[in-house]
């Protein structure tokens, strides 16, 4: 799951051992499973169809507003390690004593280069940009603007994936983390103007964002530290911690720093992922009660191994 994600829900409260066939986020023996509030550092062919996440927001002394997001994001790889990711999204926000604002998210294009693997410190590092482009997205009814933003914003990042198999630390090397950094130019900057209705112009201000995940693979507990004869069921899954933040990096600004927590299971088979997670608020800035999150991925490398599922520069 590509950053945007994380970054709607942030925005609006202001992802063989025993299955030599798995070919994506694999370092050494783990294998990163894909996330959904972060971005996974590996480049792979594949795609979330849907993601659908829904978080309650604070809506001053009016009530409880409620955000409802259903993301698509397409991953392919143009070379063995290089790639792009494509992203929008719907969303719907009710809010109390109005009708509701619905509308698409700005398109967003990343492009993220697989950079180096170390298979036996189970580690993997990439880099990448995002843009998100400006008025691709649409208003919502009442003039709330869902994600519609005049300004546009390129993301230069950098993505991580280590597993902790190479450490003696018993039952615990079933442990990875996983992790993003990035830095948000904004095409226009925000500034003050007192004749705006708003006080502000139509820019936005730079922002860092990032985020975390601590994952528990099963799978690598059962054919790398202790085969426990597990149901084929359970060894699939993976418990999952995620953390998104972003907070304004220009002055002026008009936004908070905020956080948004996930917690939840993947379960990962041979040609799809299915992860769902709790969205826990970091403060009220991101929102007001807890949410959910829900994705299905499929993996286009297993998929069709001979067409869709290979670098395009394969293809002829």
């Amino acid at each position: 799951m590509s950053r945007s994600t994380a970054l709607a829900a942030l925005t609006a409260g202001a992802a063989l051992m025993t299955h030599p066939g798995y070919a994506h986020g694999v370092a050494g023996a783990h294998m990163f499973v894909s996330t959904l509030i972060i971005d996974d550092p590996n480049v792979a062919d594949e795609a979330s169809v849907p993601t659908f996440s829904y978080l309650p927001q604070p809506n001053g002394d009016s009530g409880i507003s409620a955000l409802s997001t259903l993301n698509f994001e397409f991953d392919k790889r143009i070379t063995e390690n290089f790639g792009f990711a494509l992203n929008d999204g719907y969303q719907w926000l009710r809010q109390p004593g109005n009708k509701t604002a619905n509308g698409w998210q700005n398109l967003s294009l990343a492009l993220k280069y697989k950079a180096y693997v170390n298979d036996p410190h189970e580690f993997m590092l990439s880099v990448g940009v995002e843009r998100d482009f400006a008025r691709t997205g649409a208003n919502g009814s009442n003039g709330a603007v869902l994600d519609n933003d005049d300004s546009g914003s390129t993301t230069p990042l950098i993505y991580f994936g280590k597993g902790l198999g190479d450490l003696p630390i018993g039952w615990l090397r079933a442990l990875a983390v996983t992790g993003e950094f990035g830095y948000q130019i904004a095409d226009t900057k925000l500034k003050v103007q007192p004749a705006a209705a708003s006080g502000f112009n139509n820019g936005t201000s730079n922002a860092w964002t990032g985020g975390l995940s601590v994952q528990y693979s099963i799978r690598y507990l059962q054919s790398q530290v202790k085969d426990l004869g597990l149901p084929a069921f359970i060894n699939r899954l993976t418990p999952l911690v995620e953390v998104a933040w972003s907070s304004p990096a220009s002055k002026p600004n008009n936004g908070s720093t905020q956080y948004l927590i996930g917690a939840g299971v993947n379960y990962t088979a041979q040609t799809y992922a299915v992860s769902v997670e709790a969205l826990v608020p970091g403060n009220r800035q991101t929102g007001s009660h807890m949410g959910v999150i829900a994705q299905f991925h499929l993996y286009f490398d297993d998929l069709f191994p001979n067409s869709l599922g290979k670098p395009i520069s394969q293809w002829w």
